[in-house]
């Protein structure tokens, strides 16, 4: 079960406005918080090696990697939530990065939950565990009635991350070029399941 340290101000829909930098979600062994200019270099090693970028186009230069930290900001501003940073809570060591962002699909807006976790730490259970953790906070924090992951066929590591956090997959489509599995959850399924609470 996650425990909240800090959350942002509740309001209706998916804004919360800005999100609280002091914001912190922990589990047994992780803590999720928000992106910072500093984890820049943590980010860059992940997203520049061919292994862990292979469902990518192409690994991340330094600059595309700071393009994709502005764009996390740039979340927090306009929806107020967005891709966490996960941290083991006993060591403090950067292990990937996880959360809920609005990605239009199909050209509908969905709340998706995605992960990252570095080399070397894959097969740990972390994206499980982070993933439901950012899950829960989903559904109890936002007015959304379902939940959705966009994952590529070949990733089998991630198409099984979907499925432990109790995701099922609802259809395949073109993503940004890219054939795509969405998974789904509802929230009333979600509801029903140990650990699901209404909100």
């Amino acid at each position: 079960m996650a425990r909240i340290v800090e959350e942002p101000r509740k309001s209706p829909g998916l804004s919360f406005g800005s999100m609280d930098p002091d914001f912190r979600l922990e589990t047994e062994r992780l803590r999720l918080r928000p992106y910072r200019e500093e984890d820049l270099d943590d980010l860059h090693a992940m997203f520049s090696d061919p292994e862990h970028m292979r469902w990518y186009p192409s690994t991340f230069s330094v600059e595309e990697t700071r393009g994709w930290i502005d764009r996390r900001f740039e979340e927090y501003r306009e929806a107020g939530f967005g891709l966490w940073i996960v941290e083991d809570r006993q060591t403090d060591e950067f292990l990937g990065t996880v959360g809920p962002a609005v990605r239009i699909v199909d050209e509908e807006p969905h709340v998706e939950i995605g992960w990252h976790t570095k080399p070397g730490r894959k097969g740990q259970g972390i994206a499980p565990e982070a993933g439901e953790a950012a899950r829960d906070w989903a559904f109890e924090q936002l007015e959304v009635d379902h939940l959705i992951s966009i994952v590529r066929p070949e990733n089998t590591g991630s198409n099984r991350v979907a499925q432990k956090i109790g995701m099922h997959v609802d259809r395949e489509t073109d993503y940004k070029g890219y054939l795509h599995r969405i998974y789904w959850l509802d929230r009333v399924t979600w509801e029903g399941r140990a650990g699901g609470t209404a909100s």
